[in-house]
Formats: C-alpha cells, sequence, structure tokens
C-alpha cells in the first residue's frame, strides 16, 4: 500500500499544476506533480485503509520524504482523523511542528488539527500559549489559529488571551492573523468584536482592517477619528 501511494503520487504529473503550486510557497521543495483533488482521492485511501494508531507510521514515511506534496498528503490524510485526536496524537506530532514551513501547512495543522485536539483537551491551552512565545514566526502563527476551534465554539477566552500577547508584532502575517481571529470572534458575538476594539482603540491597521471586514462603520468612523476631534470622541465614546 505504501508503495503504491508513492507510486501514484509521482505518476500523477501536472507541470502547469506544479507551477501554480509553486506561486502561493515561499520556500524550494522538491515537488511530485500531483494535483490537490488528486491528493484528497489518496488520503481518503488511506483513512479508509488504516486506523490512525497504523497511519501514524504512514505518515512519519511521507513525512520524511522531503516532498511538499507528500507531506501535503500525510496532514491532508491525518485531518480526516478529526474523531480520532487524542493526546497521543499531540505528542506524536508536536516534535514534528518545528520543520513545518510555509503558509499553506502552518495553517492548516494549527486550525484542524492542533485546534481541534485542543478543543477536546482543555488542558492542552498552556502548551498553546507556550508556543506562541516561540522565536519561530510560523510556530507563533499555527499557535494563534489553533484557537479558531474554540472560538466556533463560542469559548473566546485563549484566543483573547493570545491576541493580547501578540496584538503588538510588527509582522504583517502575525497581524493578519489577529485580524482574522477577531473577525472569528465578531461572526460569532459582535458585541465581544466591539468593545474589543473600543478598549484597544490602537490596533495596528494590518489586524484593524482583517477584523472589521464585515462592519465597515468602523472603518469609516477610524478614518474620521484620525483628522477629526469629534469624531475621535463619538467613536471611542461608544
Amino acid at each position: 500500500m505504501e508503495y503504491e501511494i508513492k507510486r501514484k503520487l509521482v505518476r500523477l504529473n501536472n507541470r502547469q499544476c506544479v507551477d501554480d503550486i509553486k506561486k502561493y510557497i515561499k520556500y524550494s521543495y522538491d515537488f511530485y506533480h500531483t494535483k490537490v483533488p488528486e491528493i484528497m482521492i489518496l488520503a481518503k485511501k488511506l483513512h479508509e485503509e488504516y486506523d490512525l494508531k497504523s497511519f501514524y507510521k504512514i505518515f512519519n514515511k511521507l513525512w520524511k520524504s522531503g516532498y511538499h506534496n507528500s507531506r501535503v498528503l500525510a496532514i491532508t490524510s491525518l485531518k480526516m482523523y478529526k474523531e480520532d485526536f487524542n493526546l497521543e496524537t499531540w505528542v506524536f506530532l508536536k516534535p514534528k511542528l518545528k520543520e513545518i514551513r510555509g503558509l499553506d501547512k502552518v495553517d492548516s495543522i494549527g486550525s484542524d488539527i492542533l485546534g481541534n485536539i485542543v478543543l477536546r483537551y482543555k488542558e492542552l491551552e498552556s502548551e498553546i500559549i507556550t508556543l506562541s512565545k516561540n522565536k519561530n514566526l510560523w510556530l507563533r502563527r499555527m499557535a494563534l489559529v489553533s484557537s479558531i476551534p474554540l472560538i466556533r465554539q463560542k469559548d473566546f477566552k485563549l484566543a483573547i488571551n493570545l491576541i493580547k500577547m501578540h496584538m503588538n508584532e510588527s509582522e504583517e502575517p502575525l497581524q493578519k492573523t489577529i485580524g482574522l481571529l477577531l473577525k472569528e470572534i465578531g461572526d460569532q458575538n459582535p458585541e465581544i468584536l466591539r468593545r474589543f476594539l473600543i478598549k484597544n482603540k490602537n490596533l495596528p491597521k494590518t489586524a484593524f482592517y482583517s477584523a472589521t471586514e464585515n462592519i465597515k462603520s468602523f472603518r469609516r468612523l477610524r478614518h474620521l477619528s484620525n483628522s477629526n476631534r469629534f469624531a475621535r470622541w463619538f467613536f471611542w465614546k461608544n
């Protein structure tokens, strides 16, 4: 089975697809020329044929290959075991986090895998906070997006703690992540977002504009507040 999966990855060749993928990847990888829909088919096949514990061995072989699409297949397959995630999944994945490079895998692992484990095991929130303090930018972003499943369950505590810890950091990927989390919070509870924005009136522009994608009135008032004293008073008073 393992050899057959690898053979299919090599065989499914599409030069244009590879070129398109490379436009969005910031690092150099060796590529099998595999389209995303084909990766999904292979991932479903692995999920059907292996239980989670057995799949860990397949994951390791795909991960160690060095090929981008092999790692994407490993992650895509692991996400399909969502209902089976446990503390062993956390222990298994944690040593590999430092090897993750690039936005595509960071957000997928953070939100869809780590986030769903933390949703089940609240005691891991302290480890997410520790991860968010890592010097590696991508690990910090991964920690932040891992709070998304909790937000969607209307549990905002971890997300707001992480936002407060990192909202003044200058890196644009983190600012966009903070904006994304705030927008997610606003989708669940607009009043909490409104109060947060009023209290944190100096939220950096990138985060603010990402957070207020669906509340353009806040954008207009913030723009006015930069040039009009009355607007500043009105905006932050309300």
